[in-house]
C-alpha cells in the first residue's frame, strides 16, 4: 500500500456516507468487517512506517478508532438495541491490533511491534 492509498482509506472512513468501509459498515450495517478493518490498519501502518503525519490524518484515525469502540461498547451494552454481526469471539484481539497501530502513530514510531507479540494474526 502507497501513501496516497492509505490516506484515501482513512479519509473515506472519515466520510459518515461513504458506504463500503469500515466504519460505515459497523455504524450502518451492523456488521464487523474484517477485510475493511485490515484496510484502515494497514493504511494506519503504512503512515506509521513512512513516519507521515498531520492533524488531519489524527483526527481520522481517531474517528476510526471511536467508532470501532463505539460499536462494540453498544454491542456489549446488553440493552439488544444494537447487535453487531460477525463479531469474531477474540475481538479483543482486533481491539489490542487497533490500540497498538493507534499509539504508534501518534508516537511517530517507525518501528512497529513485532507479529509474533499478537494473538490475531494478520487476517485473523
Amino acid at each position: 500500500m502507497d501513501i496516497e492509498e492509505a490516506k484515501q482509506i482513512l479519509s473515506d472512513n472519515f466520510d459518515p456516507d461513504k458506504d463500503n468501509t469500515f466504519t460505515y459498515i459497523m455504524y450502518e450495517k451492523s456488521r464487523f468487517p474484517k477485510e475493511q478493518f485490515w484496510q484502515v490498519y494497514e493504511s494506519i501502518e503504512c503512515l506509521v512506517k513512512n513516519k507521515v503525519f498531520s492533524r488531519e490524518l489524527a483526527e481520522q484515525v481517531t474517528y476510526c478508532y471511536d467508532r470501532f469502540l463505539k460499536e462494540i461498547i453498544y454491542h456489549l451494552d446488553g440493552g439488544g438495541i444494537h447487535i453487531l454481526r460477525d463479531l469474531p469471539d477474540n475481538f479483543y484481539a482486533y481491539m489490542e491490533r487497533f490500540d497498538d497501530i493507534k499509539l504508534r502513530f501518534y508516537r511517530g514510531s517507525c518501528e512497529l511491534s513485532d507479529e509474533s507479540s499478537f494473538e490475531l494474526e494478520r487476517y485473523g
